[in-house]
């Protein structure tokens, strides 16, 4: 299935895995001067508690999460455990940013 932007518009999610991870999504188009790429967004996989899997994570239990928070001031960003400073990514589009993570992480892909 293809996905439009129209169809990731205002999608969330929130799933928790028995093996002590998450998916946390949040994706909205906005007209705010914050964000200029016209979306908000976080596509977060993490663990329940930095002690829950056997992995690294950062001290909030993310283990990768492509957001853009602070788009006007930062970018978007991606925040890859165990390195505490994100890396500044180029904005592909949303449809391509919500590909690329699911490619990055060990979960099977739900769309909207």
């Amino acid at each position: 299935m293809n996905l439009t932007d129209d169809e990731l518009d205002g999608f969330t999610f929130r799933k928790r895995y028995a093996d002590g991870t998450f998916i946390r999504l949040m994706i909205r188009r906005t007209a705010a001067d914050a964000y200029p790429s016209g979306w908000r967004y976080a596509l977060h996989y993490g663990a329940v508690a930095p002690d829950a899997v056997d992995r690294e994570t950062l001290d909030d239990g993310t283990i990768r999460r492509y957001d853009n928070a602070h788009e006007a001031t930062k970018g978007h960003e991606l925040h890859i455990a165990p390195d505490p400073t994100p890396t500044t990514v180029q904005f592909p589009g949303m449809v391509e940013l919500y590909d690329r993570f699911w490619n990055e992480i060990p979960k099977a892909r739900i769309n909207p």
